[in-house]
């Protein structure tokens, strides 16, 4: 298939190794071939005790949450506040502005703006989550140790790296070829 101008393909080498299996060895012969530190993500089941390489972006979802809480809040007291302030009504003595219709519509509205911070949050955790492809192999749920290199579009390296996985123990090595848009 012809490549287009606006296409560019890169290759990624996954490694599935044991979890016993040492990796700051392979790691190191990985980058005397000349691969960054941040082209490489170890990705596991269980904690590991060397530190990734490259950590998946995060999004720290319950503060997002509460953040979107404590502005829903805002904008609750806000429309029933300012509601009454905007169109003052003649109550016969009694506060137009009462504590506790201020407090379920400021509930209500906290609800709102912490269910649509959540759901936008985590619909962009899933969009960084979906960039590797090695995080949802489940290989990995099954517990093998991932090792995914990045190396570009270079065919050559894309194979020097798949044959050090292979002798590094490896009990399987892909080479995933992604086209992306740039």
């Amino acid at each position: 298939m012809p490549q287009n101008a606006d296409t560019a393909e890169r290759h990624v080498v996954l490694g599935f190794f044991d979890p016993t299996t040492s990796l700051p060895p392979v790691l190191d012969q990985i980058r005397n071939q000349g691969i960054p530190d941040i082209f490489m993500e170890i990705l596991s089941p269980l904690p590991l005790e060397t530190a990734l390489l490259n950590k998946p972006v995060r999004i720290p979802l319950y503060r997002l949450t509460i953040i979107g809480g404590i502005v829903g809040i805002g904008v609750g007291i806000f429309f029933a506040a300012g509601t009454a302030l905007l169109f003052p009504l003649v109550t016969g003595g009694k506060p137009i502005v009462s504590i506790p219709v201020v407090g379920i519509i400021s509930y209500e509205t906290m609800m709102l703006m912490a269910i649509a911070v959540t759901f936008v949050a985590t619909a962009i955790n899933i969009a960084f989550v979906q960039q590797s492809g090695l995080r949802n192999d489940p290989r990995i749920d099954e517990g093998s140790v991932g090792l995914s290199i990045q190396v570009g579009n270079d065919t050559a390296k894309a194979h020097s790296i798949s044959r050090l996985l292979q002798q590094a123990g490896a009990s399987e090595v892909e080479i995933r070829t992604i086209a992306s848009d740039s």
